[in-house]
């Protein structure tokens, strides 16, 4: 546990928040999966604002990530990730528009899943921008059995370099591919990936300062893990795993580690379902800084995690009491968290002087 903290509601109900994002001027900006977007300014929530594309809210889909351009001043961009589709074929899709005036405006879409899929589940989705101004965005490895794909359990997916399913992908801020992606000149390969044998990544971080790429992602019952992600790796999904088959606890895979794939920074093995994941760059809590703050959604808590620490004591809870989708610092250099489901809350957490 973590001492010394005042935890109080700032705004809500919010139906289904799952992406929140701060934008230079202070205002928050969060996406809700329904297919509406909410700013707060001043503690003031506004009222529901219209996406301008058609999203598939049904299971874990709808409109999901939200980050501001690194040259959100001059350029205005923000970009969201959200299904799109139907029942019988959806996939992750990316675009980007002009903030302007409380309004998303010159919307367009600049990436798609290469397949679609048959289920509402295992999207991703979550965006980190690159120094070098090119976007990561994680997928979903498009389901738990008995979903299949191609004859197969879709899992099997994240093996598979032909699909974009249980992957990162980076591209660049048209939508197009980096040249020096590592799978660019590989036969057969999605130019597009940048790491794989993902499950289902619903956190990305890059330290501003060490540049390492942060990612955690739901596992199958237990076995979530947090990741370091390198390019070009490979994280094992579903040969390797923690975690055991949901549907009667079966082993996925016999194996935890393999010489071939990279291992886990940590593994959760009491489910933790991670959510958004954010590095802590603010002033409200300095001892903090550089940490890793993991959002709980099973455990309703928001993990406090020094990836400098003990092995032994790594992590510390915050705990909230319910579901917590995502965490962002605010411009007043405290720690904003959405809760999620049908009546969620923006919720602020600060030093108890």
């Amino acid at each position: 546990m973590i001492d010394k903290i005042k935890i109080s509601k700032v705004t809500g109900p919010i139906p289904y928040p799952w992406g929140i994002a701060l934008l230079p001027d202070g205002t928050l900006i969060i996406t809700q999966r329904d297919g509406k977007l909410r700013t707060i300014s001043n503690n003031t929530l506004s009222e529901a604002i219209d996406f301008p594309a058609q999203v598939f809210f049904e299971g874990q889909g709808g409109l999901l990530d939200v980050i501001a351009s690194p040259n959100f001043d001059k350029d205005q961009l923000l970009y969201f990730s959200y299904a799109s589709g139907n029942t019988e074929s959806n996939r992750l899709t990316i675009g980007r528009g002009r903030w302007q005036s409380g309004q998303l405006v010159d919307f367009q879409e600049i990436f798609k899943a290469a397949q679609g899929k048959k289920n509402s589940a295992h999207f991703g989705s979550r965006f980190a921008f690159l120094p070098d101004g090119t976007l990561l965005a994680s997928i979903g490895d498009g389901g738990n059995p008995p979903q299949d794909f191609l004859d197969i359990f879709a899992r099997e997916q994240g093996q598979n370099l032909q699909t974009h399913f249980g992957s990162i992908i980076r591209i660049s801020p048209d939508g197009s591919v980096p040249g020096d992606n590592p799978f660019v000149n590989t036969k057969g390969a999605l130019p597009e990936i940048w790491s794989f044998g993902h499950r289902n990544p619903q956190g990305l971080a890059i330290d501003p300062e060490s540049q390492v790429i942060w990612s955690s992602e739901h596992g199958p019952a237990a076995g979530d893990e947090l990741n370091q992600v390198q390019k070009g790796a490979n994280y094992g999904w579903p040969r390797v795993t923690f975690g055991r088959d949901y549907r009667d606890g079966s082993n996925i895979s016999f194996k935890i580690a393999s010489p071939e794939f990279t291992s886990p920074f940590l593994a959760w093995i009491d489910t933790h379902a991670p959510g958004g994941l954010t590095i802590y760059t603010g002033t409200a809590f300095p001892q903090w800084r550089g940490h890793l703050l993991s959002a709980g959604l099973v455990t309703q808590d928001l993990r406090v995690i020094n990836p400098q620490g003990d092995p032994l004591n790594i992590e510390k809870r915050i705990v909230i009491g319910e579901r917590v989708r995502d965490a962002e610092i605010g411009a007043d250099g405290n720690l904003y968290i959405i809760t999620d489901g049908p009546q969620g809350h923006l919720l602020r957490i600060e030093p108890d002087q």
